[in-house]
């Protein structure tokens, strides 16, 4: 018996009953938000509706018996299903089943590439995209994704991923509009956004309590499909169209390895995103309860949520932020909420598949536009921009990159924009001259503070680590500064912000100092940390450097000033 309870989660075996009302509520509550969502992420995806199903359920099973958030919801998300439909548009034609074939692959490459990460200890690698550019990113794909539900909303078809062909299949599907689809997706849009804007506040003055209030807001979707359903033929408006009853066997078609390694990429992007939201999920959710995050844990348990979702024929999942939050506002303890949902799920697909056949599409697409509209934040530009001007150039170049080029190229260009703006940071360090503070043993900033300095002697304190990228403008920065003050005979390199040193920087160093010596200039070295001193060791340059390497800035004062004349 103890055998057995070690295999159970550890927060099964730490149950209160006191949780469970919460987790069955919170259980239900998000079953009525994931039902529209689940068909909507799956036609957008370019996937048959019941595939969003399947990839709602899986997961959520396997999370809650690896994962470690108490209410992390995980599952399709707008932005992985635009990615999907980027990357597989370009193998096969939506719908067809190599389409699905690689829907399926694509899931599992993703998620095999997080179960890898997770058990290389490579969290850090959510890193590679800075928040201004996630923000910008996730702003533009939202932007991208309510464009591409115009097509839906109106009875349209627009082909394509990135603006120019959203605004192409407009221009020429201008005469085609249907306009029961439009009024009735427009009708479901404004009934949504009023509902979220002021719903809880009139049901409340109605005297409705606060969570039952709640769960009627959550099931206006679903009441608004339940009514497109009994829409008379008339209106001839785009429906869903048949979806099998049952859950499928677990099936993995074969697809040529060529293939493969056409997917291996956008599937690592992929991953890298669905990383990205997922940890950021969690820790949201942990910072409520006070408790941390473990990356690496959260890789392994969301790969292993995707390749259970590929093999159950559904496509890429992350955690998602609306439902994970709408989980944990419910009253979720424990994963045992997401266990609810599923169950209510697997009893939707084996007992109520038809009345969704009849689903408007326009009424999807006004779901879609409704939970996406607050994903167009424009203020983390305006915070940039204020903030560091070098951010709100990676923002506005990483958005307009993705609005024109479409998502899939638009992870890789926001990768390379982060790495491009730490770089061209990196390489133009803040170099100050410093001064005494009078009275004190603390050196700051001559532009700055008043201090005061000694005569025939310049202190120079390099604010970032020397490396190949910034070497040579260091160096030339320096030598341009004994230039300008003039009469300089001694300089002073405070490192105390250097952390690292590479080769080329030692061969910048010691460069450095043989052309100040040939200009009767002599360099020294102050707090230079114990790694870096290490590697000034091993290359030698602790010998050249030998009496001039300070261990403060206050001990290269008191050996540059010379010996203090107590004499009356």
């Amino acid at each position: 018996m103890a055998a057995l309870s070690g295999l159970l989660p550890g927060w099964l075996r730490g149950y209160r009953r006191q949780w469970l009302a919460g987790d069955l509520t919170a259980g239900v509550v998000v079953t009525l938000l994931l039902i529209p969502q689940s068909l909507a992420y799956a036609l957008l995806a370019g996937l048959p509706a019941q595939a969003g199903l399947y990839a709602s359920i899986v997961p959520l099973l396997v999370y809650a018996c690896v994962g470690r958030g108490y209410a992390q919801s995980v599952g399709p998300m707008a932005l992985t299903s635009l990615l999907t439909a980027a990357t597989l548009s370009r193998f096969a034609e939506a719908g067809s089943s190599d389409y699905l074939a690689l829907a399926l692959w694509l899931a599992i490459l993703s998620g095999l590439i997080l179960l890898i990460m997770g058990m290389a200890r490579l969290g850090f690698i959510a890193d590679l995209l800075s928040e201004p550019v996630l923000a910008a990113f996730t702003t533009a794909t939202a932007l991208l994704i309510v464009l591409s539900q115009l097509g839906p909303l109106s009875g349209l078809h627009l082909p394509g991923n990135a603006l120019p062909h959203y605004l192409l299949a407009l221009w020429e599907q201008a005469a085609a509009w249907q306009a029961s689809s439009l009024w009735l997706g427009l009708a479901v849009l404004g009934l949504l956004l009023v509902s979220r804007r002021w719903g809880a506040a009139a049901l409340q003055r109605l005297g409705i309590a606060a969570p039952v209030a709640s769960v009627l807001l959550r099931a206006i979707p679903v009441l608004a499909m339940l009514a497109g359903t009994l829409l008379p033929p008339a209106w001839q408006v785009p429906v869903v169209g048949p979806i099998p009853s049952g859950f499928p066997s677990p099936v993995l078609p074969l697809i040529p390895l060529s293939q493969l390694a056409d997917l291996a990429m956008p599937a690592f992007f992929i991953a890298l995103i669905n990383y990205v939201q997922g940890l950021s999920v969690a820790q949201l959710l942990a910072a409520r309860r006070q408790e941390s995050v473990d990356p690496d844990r959260e890789l392994l348990a969301l790969g292993l949520c995707n390749i259970a979702a590929g093999l159950a024929g559904g496509f890429p999942v992350t955690g998602g932020l609306s439902r994970s939050v709408v989980n944990a506002d419910a009253g979720a303890n424990s994963p045992l909420a997401s266990l609810v949902t599923a169950a209510a799920m697997l009893l939707l697909i084996f007992l109520a598949t038809a009345p969704l056949a009849l689903l408007p599409l326009p009424i999807l697409a006004a779901t879609i536009i409704a939970s996406l509209l607050s994903m167009l934040n424009l203020a983390s530009l305006r915070r940039a921009w204020l903030a560091e001007r070098a951010d709100a150039v990676a923002w506005l170049l990483t958005f307009c990159l993705v609005l024109l080029l479409g998502v899939d190229s638009g992870i890789m260009a926001g990768v390379l924009v982060s790495l491009a703006t730490l770089l061209w940071r990196s390489s133009r360090p803040h170099i100050a001259v410093l001064g005494r503070v009078p009275g004190t043993h603390h050196f700051r900033n001559c532009l700055r503070h008043a201090v005061e300095s000694l005569p025939g002697v310049l202190m120079l304190r390099v604010d970032e680590s020397l490396y190949f990228g910034n070497a040579r403008q260091v160096r030339q920065v320096l030598l341009s500064r004994v230039r300008q003050e003039g009469g300089v005979r001694q300089v002073v390199l405070v490192m105390s912000a250097v952390n690292r040193v590479d080769t080329t920087a030692l061969s910048m160093l010691e460069g450095l100092d043989q052309a100040l010596q040939q200009a009767g200039v002599e360099l020294h070295l102050a707090e230079v940390k114990g790694p870096v001193a290490d590697i000034l060791l091993r290359a030698g340059l602790a010998d050249c450097f030998a009496g001039r390497v300070h261990l403060s800035t206050q001990a290269a004062w008191e050996h540059l000033a010379g010996p203090v004349d107590y004499q009356i």
